[in-house]
């Protein structure tokens, strides 16, 4: 039995319980989850250097979520916040998920292994690729097919789990085994491991795009200028870092298209043409430049 569907004997009457005493254990299971976390830093760390690699050395490199279920929808929000958060390109972002539509439930799914060889094929995954399959049982089989897919044709494979007997063990590249245990409500993985998972994602994702160099002096500068919020972010960061006023700020965003990197060097005095050869023969990196 997975250790997230085991029943937690403390909690075996918490239908009884008052309002505040359910709360106080909920927010104690939410605890260990951020420990498995923890405990598990140095395998995420690992992933980062991993796919870092992978990405750097093809252009063309995709990353791509697998999931079922509240594990599935966990990394496809990850996976939608790098577009707006950090420039990731939407040819370069895929998901493979058990269900046609994210709000509904499509846990009956998880089962189909024809599914998961359709969704491995309409994805195009290939050598180039970083493929992070979440499962909290580890053994869902759409999850683990395309993961073994993945891995036979040379992509690099990540598994985030959370049952330390997972068949998702046996061929990911990299193994994160978050220790959430037993939950709250038995088998209710949307609590201590969907946490877990939902906080993994997003200490890989972001320290991933760190190191691809979508930040600089703790700025979002591969973000999408999308909205007047966002526009006025993008005006107060290029007024913090090269010291210019609000109304340049405006105007050099406006004459590059919202390009924060690209305005950063115009406003260092950088034609143009100039800014853009250099961020192309840079990769990107400010810090290479500046």
């Amino acid at each position: 039995m997975s250790e997230t569907e085991v029943r937690n004997i403390n909690y075996a009457n918490i239908e009884e319980w008052d309002n505040a005493s359910i709360l106080s254990g909920l927010m104690k299971s939410q605890q260990k989850a951020f420990d498995s976390v923890k405990n598990s830093l140095g395998e995420i760390e690992n992933a980062v250097s991993l796919a870092v690699k992978k990405i750097q050395k093809h252009s063309s490199s995709k990353i791509v979520y697998v999931g079922s279920g509240t594990s599935g929808r966990i990394g496809m929000l990850d996976g939608v916040e790098l577009i707006p958060t950090f420039g990731w390109s939407n040819e370069r972002l895929k998901f493979c998920f058990s269900g046609k539509d994210v709000s509904k439930p499509s846990e009956g799914s998880e089962d189909d292994i024809e599914l998961a060889k359709n969704d491995f094929n309409k994805s195009s995954i290939n050598s180039n690729d970083v493929v992070i399959c979440v499962a909290a049982s580890g053994t869902t089989k759409y999850t683990v097919a395309i993961l073994e897919m993945a891995k036979k044709i040379g992509a690099m494979t990540i598994a985030i789990f959370n049952n330390n007997k997972s068949s998702l063990l046996n061929n990911a590249d990299i193994k994160i085994y978050l220790s959430s245990g037993s939950e709250f409500l038995a088998g209710s993985t949307r609590l201590a491991a969907g946490t877990s998972q939902k906080i993994a994602l997003n200490l890989f994702s972001t320290c991933l795009m760190i190191r691809l160099h979508k930040v600089y002096k703790g700025f979002m500068v591969d973000m999408k200028v999308s909205n007047a919020k966002l526009r006025k972010r993008a005006e107060n960061m290029l007024s913090e870092i090269t010291s210019c006023d609000i109304s340049r700020a405006h105007e050099i965003l406006v004459e590059t298209n919202c390009n924060i990197k690209l305005s950063i060097l115009m406003l260092n005095n950088y034609s143009k043409d100039e800014a853009i050869k250099l961020l192309n023969d840079n990769d990107g990196n400010l810090h290479s430049i500046l």
